[in-house]
């Protein structure tokens, strides 16, 4: 069972109670407009703002159900975001790409992410946004995922699969 948010709920149950409010109310006022010497249009105006004032409280209770169901989504039975899956191969494995490049302020956020170490060679795998970098005086190679905001490397223990492909298609490589 989803979980809901109480406050989604609240939000949604004040749009329409303003909402049905304001036609009972816009109605009172249509039927007597007449009787205390009022033009019959008084209605419209309250049913007018009481229907987008409902709709609005409605609205922000739709975006709070949705932020709660995103919420759930990546931190359901710990953080999924950062556990593999073996039913998701998506998450395990990207898929191939053939051709493309980092862009040059990703070659700066790996130097970056490599500040201590000397960096000989960038290499883009065919593994979107996932790049090999050598480190001199070091003889295995570092995976780097691009993906997010600031690249991060990529463990065996974490992406096993992923690294021994990459380290496969990597040593396979001619030499330049």
């Amino acid at each position: 069972m989803e979980k809901q948010n109480i406050v989604a709920k609240v939000l949604r149950v004040i749009g329409i109670v303003i909402m049905i409010g304001g036609f009972f109310i816009a109605l009172s006022m249509g039927s007597r407009a007449s009787e205390v010497g009022l033009n019959s249009g008084i209605a419209l105006p309250a049913l007018f703002s009481s229907f987008v004032t409902g709709m609005l409280f409605i609205g922000f209770s739709e975006v709070i159900a949705l932020l709660q169901k995103i919420h759930l989504q990546l931190y359901q039975e710990g953080t999924k975001a950062t556990a593999s899956s073996s039913n998701d191969p998506e998450v395990d494995h990207p898929l191939e790409q053939k051709k493309w490049h980092p862009s040059p302020q990703d070659f700066a956020d790996i130097q970056e992410l490599f500040h201590d170490q000397k960096v000989t060679k960038i290499e883009a795998s065919p593994y979107e946004d996932y790049c090999v970098v050598q480190i001199e005086g070091k003889d295995h190679i570092e995976v780097v995922e691009l993906g997010g905001f600031k690249p991060k490397k990529v463990s065996a223990a974490s992406k096993p699969d992923l690294v021994n492909d990459i380290q496969k298609w990597f040593n396979n490589l001619p030499p330049s």
